[in-house]
């Protein structure tokens, strides 16, 4: 017989969303992500779906080089929108992502076509292919990207793309 380890405070509430958030499971930023959807765009908790996977919303432009992956995420992304009637898209990459880095995954050759670009200028160009992407996808959404940076603060700051 299986035993319960935990139970929940509060009674479980349904609640609708409009919204859609892709973005990275970077243990170090979702935090702040998860901040900056509740204070910065005023979004509560609950009111929002969340799609975390490594690398965020960069799954949506592997279609030629990882394409069962970029299936896979796109499916999701339409099954979300579709299913839970969501209105709005929001894609959030950051600074540091350590998927660009990761070679099984955006392979060398790759890499190099950003000769003379940083890592933080492609990330932000791809953010705004990503924008693109999503539109193409053909869904009744709107669509906002934002790029997360640590500032001379210390502080994670969110950047506005495309």
């Amino acid at each position: 017989m299986s035993e319960s380890v935990y139970t929940s405070q509060a009674p479980l509430v349904e609640r609708e969303s409009a919204v859609l958030v892709i973005s990275c499971s970077s243990n170090a930023f979702l935090p702040y992500t998860q901040e900056f959807l509740e204070q910065g765009l005023g979004l509560g908790p609950g009111q929002y779906d969340l799609l975390a996977v490594p690398g965020g919303p960069q799954f949506l432009l592997l279609t030629e080089y990882l394409p069962k992956f970029a299936w896979v995420g796109q499916r999701w992304v339409k099954f979300l929108v579709e299913r839970h009637s969501l209105k709005r898209v929001i894609a959030i990459a950051h600074e540091d992502c350590a998927w660009y880095g990761a070679e099984q995954f955006v392979p060398q050759f790759l890499q190099k076509f950003g000769v003379g670009r940083s890592l933080k200028e492609r990330q932000r160009e791809d953010l705004r292919e990503i924008v693109g992407a999503l539109r193409h996808l053909g869904l009744p959404i709107s669509v906002e990207a934002y790029y997360a940076e640590k500032g001379p603060d210390g502080r994670v700051r969110f950047v506005r793309e495309g």
